[in-house]
């Protein structure tokens, strides 16, 4: 029990520290022209997982072999998240969606907007075009569903980051990630 506390009080640590160093980015000015895409990276931390950490560029698709699950959470176990969009030319919006089956416990900053649908729940952040910052971060815990210990599920994670497009007014650069994971189903 001890050391669930140590590892809870780290994990705590580790998205309060990430979203200081990250959270707000640093301030940019939007170029004339864009045509870079942004990059994302979620990384999820927790047990029976350690850290994962997931970026595009280079995977839109992270999954394991196959196509198979990249890896398998525990049932009803509370995970720390933390996804970034950056982009030198400002970030205008970061999303991150889940399954709506997973417990929000805690999101950050105030701004996130939650929706739910049928399927997902999806976090979003959008930046400001009259204060651009290289980057935009969501942070927090949600827990996994309390699955019958003889079932399992299958799940993806999707995040989308943008840019403004430039100063130009061309349409943004969009830049998608799905993650393939699993819930109580093990390899």
């Amino acid at each position: 029990m001890q050391r669930k506390r140590v590892f809870n009080l780290l994990s705590g640590l580790f998205l309060a520290a990430g979203f200081i160093v990250f959270g707000a980015g640093c301030s940019t000015m939007i170029p004339e022209s864009d045509t870079s895409q942004p990059e994302i990276t979620l990384t999820i931390t927790g047990p029976g997982i350690g850290t994962k950490r997931m970026t595009n560029p280079p995977n839109g698709l992270w999954a394991g072999p196959g196509g198979s699950q990249l890896f398998d959470m525990l049932r009803g176990t509370t995970y720390n998240f933390t996804l970034s969009v950056s982009d030198q030319g400002g970030a205008a919006y970061a999303s991150f969606d889940f399954p709506r089956e997973f417990t929000v416990i805690e999101i950050s900053p105030a701004d996130v907007r939650t929706s739910t649908d049928a399927l997902f729940t999806t976090l979003s952040l959008l930046g400001d075009r009259d204060d651009p910052r290289t980057g935009l971060v969501i942070s927090g815990r949600f827990r996994t569903p309390d699955l019958d210990p003889s079932s399992g599920t299958l799940v993806d994670f999707r995040t989308e980051g943008r840019d403004f497009g430039g100063r130009s007014g061309t349409s943004p650069n969009v830049r998608f990630m799905q993650v393939n994971a699993s819930v109580g189903v093990p390899f």
